[in-house]
């Protein structure tokens, strides 16, 4: 059975967007393909198949969600790499350096402090636009979350009770998002790089991968739902249509990987 419902949280509604929608319908495809996949090897695979395969699908998963998110934001971004990667006699064997990179478009690699922003002598071009970075974190992610967790219309919702409890405060919610996430792929990383030279299944057996799977379901669906309340965020949902899908998918988390 295909799965969608964080293609659609992801993506949002990006036929709006004639410019992007090419490109969002390339990204739908993969979050779904991924999403679809690691359903399947977990419900239906074969054994050894989880512990192979779930690492893989769960970071690509994490990166294509992150990477369409940070489009959704900041479009010229996505494009960018779409024109790159449209010019004739791109070669697919070397990365373009333009390509979006986890250390530098997600994770800030020179991180400004969060109490410095918005120094008067510091020039444009060496302010920080990274995902996780401290600037999107005041200006979009932060009050986005704050103003889900104070919508009244979901203020009993079950699905939201982990955040609500395990965030002091709105002004954390990057941050912890950003610690989780950062822990989250360096372990999937290491299931899918040479990096052990133990036995794989004696660091990832079943039991730990099905839990690093629904971390990353969860990270990317709280983002996917928080997005929608980021309110120049392009491809919006209407907020009931994107919590059916946010929901769906944790019902499907509780169901199959506790």
């Amino acid at each position: 059975m295909e799965r969608n419902s964080l293609a659609h949280l992801i993506c949002g509604d990006y036929t709006q967007h004639k410019s992007i929608e090419n490109l969002y319908k390339v990204l739908f495809h993969n979050i779904s393909n991924m999403e679809t996949r690691l359903g399947r090897v977990i419900i239906n695979g074969e054994p050894g198949d989880l512990t192979v395969l779930g690492p893989y699908y769960a970071r690509n998963l994490i990166e294509t969600t992150c990477s369409a998110l940070l489009g959704r934001i900041d479009p010229f971004r996505l494009i960018y790499v779409q024109k790159v990667q449209s010019v004739e006699g791109f070669n697919i064997g070397s990365k373009a350096k333009g390509a979006i990179s986890w250390s530098g478009d997600i994770f800030e690699k020179n991180e400004t402090n969060a109490s410095n922003l918005w120094h008067p002598d510091r020039e444009f071009n060496k302010v920080g636009r990274a995902f996780f970075g401290n600037h999107y974190s005041e200006i979009f992610w932060n009050p986005a979350f704050k103003s889900l967790i104070d919508d009244t219309n979901y203020l009993s919702e079950t699905s939201l009770e982990y955040f609500r409890t395990h965030i002091e405060s709105p002004d954390k919610f990057t941050m912890f998002l950003r610690q989780k996430s950062s822990t989250l792929y360096s372990s999937l990383s290491k299931g899918i790089h040479s990096e052990l030279v133990i036995k794989p299944e004696i660091v990832y057996d079943d039991t730990t991968v099905i839990e690093l799977v629904n971390d990353t379901f969860q990270i990317c669906s709280i983002l996917g739902i928080v997005s929608h309340y980021i309110d120049f965020s392009i491809c919006r949902l209407p907020i009931d249509n994107a919590f059916q899908y946010y929901n769906d998918l944790f019902e499907w988390r509780e169901n199959n990987y506790e």
